[in-house]
C-alpha cells in the first residue's frame, strides 16, 4: 500500500479532472441547447435519456473490459472518447448531431467508471476501500464545484460561440485526466488470479444477475438514486421553482452548501461508521433522506420558510452522501463473482444511469400536473424501499456467511 500512494493520489486526481471539465458543462447544457442554439426544450430534456441510453448501451462491454483487458488503457482511451465527445456536443448545430454526442459521451462515461474503480480497488487493501473511494468522491465534489463555477464565469448564454468555451475546456480536462490516468495507472498492479473455475467457464451477465445479493444490491441502487441523484439536474429545480418558488440563485446556494458539507464530512463521516456494515450504512442513508424530502416538503404547509427549507434540505442529504459513496463499489465488489468485479461494477453503475434516466421524466409528470405534493411522496416511497431492500441484503449476506463459513468448518474437520 505504502508503495502505491503516490500512484493513488495522482489517479484520483486524473479521474476527478474530467469531473471538473464536466462539471463546467452540466448547468448550462439545456439553456445552450434549448435557447442559445434554438433546438427547444424537447431536444434539449432529450439530450439527457441519449447520454443515459449511452451509458447503458455501453455498460456491459464496459464491465467486461475492465474485467478482461487492462484497465488504465481502458479508462485512458474512454477519456479521450469523453474529449472528443464533448466536442461535438458542443458544436454540433444539429439535433441528431447533438443526440449522438450526447450518446457517445455516456458511452465513454460508462467505459472510464468501472476501470477507474478497478485500479483503485487493486491498489489498495480491503481495510482500506472505503477511504479510497471516499477520497475519490471527495475530488470529484470540488472538481465539479470548480468547474461550475468557472464554467459560470467564461460563458456567454448569448450566442453559440459563447459558449463553445465551455466545451473546450471540458475536452481539455477530458485530455489531461487520460494523460494522468495512463501515467498513475502504469504503476499499479491490476493483476489478478481468478479461479480455474472462472478462467474455463468466464461468468456471464445472466448468471451475474442468479445471485440474489446483486439482485437486491441493484434495487438498493436504483432507489437510493431515485430518491436523491437523480433528481438534482431537473425534478428537484424544477419544484423548487414551481412549487416553492424559490429564486435560481437560492437553488445555487442551496446546491454550493451540499457540495462544501460533502467534502468537508466525508472524511470524519467514514472515520465514524467503519465499524458499521455497509448494507446498515445504506438503510441509514436513506433514513436521513426521509427526513431530507419532509424538510423541504415544508413550505407546501407552511409558507415562507421555501429559502431556508430548501438550503437545510439539500445540506442535510449531504450527510446522506457520505455514507453512500463510500460504501457502494467497495460493497459490489465484495459480492462480485470470481473474474467479475468489473462487470459487476459497471451493473451497479448501469442501475445508477437508468435511474438518472427514469427519475427525471417521472418527476416532471407528477410537477407538470401540479402534485407537487406527489413528489416528494415519491422520493419518500424510494427511501422507504431503499431501508427494506437494504435490510434484506444485509440479512441474505450474513446468511451466505453463515452457510460459508459451516462448510469451511466441516471441510476442515472432515481433512
Amino acid at each position: 500500500m505504502r508503495s502505491n500512494r503516490g500512484h493513488v493520489a495522482v489517479l484520483l486526481i486524473g479521474s476527478s479532472l474530467a469531473s471538473g471539465g464536466w462539471g463546467a458543462v452540466l448547468p448550462f447544457i439545456y439553456s445552450d441547447i434549448s435557447t442559445t442554439r434554438h433546438l427547444g426544450g424537447m431536444v434539449a430534456a432529450a439530450t439527457f435519456i441519449a447520454f443515459a441510453v449511452g451509458s447503458l448501451l455501453a455498460a456491459p462491454s464496459a464491465g467486461a473490459a475492465a474485467d478482461r483487458g487492462n484497465p488504465v488503457r481502458v479508462a485512458a482511451l474512454a477519456r479521450l472518447v469523453m474529449a472528443l465527445a464533448v466536442l461535438a456536443l458542443g458544436l454540433s448545430t444539429s439535433t441528431l448531431g447533438v443526440w449522438y454526442s450526447a450518446a457517445a459521451l455516456g458511452a465513454g462515461v460508462a467505459f472510464t467508471q468501472p476501470s477507474i474503480s478497478v485500479l483503485l480497488l487493486a491498489s489498495t487493501p480491503q481495510r482500506r476501500h472505503r477511504d479510497v473511494f471516499a477520497w475519490q468522491f471527495i475530488t470529484q465534489n470540488l472538481t465539479l464545484a470548480v468547474g461550475g463555477f468557472v464554467g459560470g464565469l467564461i460563458i456567454d448564454l448569448n450566442s453559440p460561440a459563447g459558449t463553445h468555451r465551455v466545451y473546450y475546456l471540458a475536452a481539455l480536462a477530458a485530455v489531461a485526466s487520460a494523460v494522468t490516468v495512463y501515467s498513475a495507472g502504469r504503476g499499479i498492479s491490476t493483476t489478478r488470479v481468478p479461479s480455474k473455475k472462472a478462467v474455463e467457464a468466464p461468468v456471464r451477465y445472466r448468471e451475474m444477475l442468479a445471485n440474489r445479493s446483486l439482485r437486491l444490491l441493484l434495487g438498493v441502487t436504483m432507489l437510493i438514486t431515485l430518491a436523491c441523484y437523480a433528481q438534482y439536474e431537473s425534478g428537484l429545480p424544477a419544484f423548487a421553482i414551481n412549487a416553492l418558488h424559490v429564486s435560481t440563485k437560492v437553488i445555487g446556494t442551496a446546491v454550493a452548501v451540499n457540495a462544501i458539507l460533502v467534502a468537508i464530512l466525508t472524511g470524519p463521516v467514514v472515520a465514524l461508521t467503519k465499524r458499521y456494515a455497509p448494507t446498515t450504512l445504506l438503510a441509514a442513508c436513506a433514513s436521513i433522506w426521509i427526513g431530507c424530502w419532509l424538510i423541504i416538503a415544508v413550505p407546501l404547509v407552511l409558507h415562507g420558510m421555501a429559502s431556508v427549507a430548501l438550503i437545510t434540505g439539500l445540506a442535510t442529504i449531504s450527510v446522506g452522501e457520505t455514507m453512500l459513496a463510500p460504501v457502494l463499489n467497495p460493497l459490489a465488489a465484495s459480492i462480485a463473482p470470481d473474474g467479475a468485479v468489473g462487470r459487476t461494477l459497471s451493473a451497479v453503475s448501469g442501475a445508477t444511469t437508468l435511474a438518472c434516466a427514469i427519475g427525471p421524466a417521472l418527476s416532471g409528470v407528477l410537477i407538470a400536473a401540479g402534485v407537487p405534493a406527489g413528489f416528494i411522496v415519491l422520493q419518500l416511497a424510494c427511501c422507504i424501499g431503499a431501508i427494506v431492500l437494504a435490510r434484506r441484503l444485509g440479512a441474505h449476506m450474513r446468511m451466505v456467511k453463515q452457510v460459508a463459513d459451516a462448510e469451511t468448518e466441516a471441510y476442515g474437520l472432515a481433512g
